[in-house]
């Protein structure tokens, strides 16, 4: 049985294209798990759940889990910068999952170089099993 806890998922809504997911798999890491497609609507929703998790007592490490995502565009971009920003201004780690050949995460990270901004991961054990 697992000790991660769940802290509950307040999204989607009806017209939502994707799904949140917070969890926290030990004390000190908190994770958002993103599932579908990041377009204007949803990075806000993202950035504003990131910065809740970032802005937790007890957090010192959170991870964006986007190994689910099907599209992120610049919208889902931006908010990687905001949310590492936000992460930086904190004092806290932020770290990303990209999932193992998850090329719509992927690519766009790369291209634009936020591999450089923050450190992504090809899954969750390893972005939170990794000391850096």
């Amino acid at each position: 049985m697992s000790t991660e806890q769940r802290t509950g998922t307040t999204w989607p809504q009806a017209e939502s294209r994707v799904r949140l997911d917070e969890s926290a798999p030990r004390a000190g890491v908190r994770v958002l798990a993103v599932a579908g497609e990041i377009d204007r609507t949803e990075a806000e929703e993202i950035l504003e759940r990131l910065v809740g998790l970032l802005g937790a007592p007890d957090a010192q490490l959170v991870v964006l889990d986007l190994a689910a995502v099907r599209f992120m565009g610049s919208h889902g971009l931006t908010t990687v910068v905001h949310a590492q920003r936000s992460a930086a201004s904190l004092g806290r780690t932020l770290r990303g999952v990209t999932g193992a050949a998850n090329r719509a995460v992927s690519r766009p990270i790369t291209m634009t170089g936020l591999d450089r901004v923050i450190d992504w991961f090809p899954s969750l054990s390893s972005a939170t099993a990794t000391e850096r």
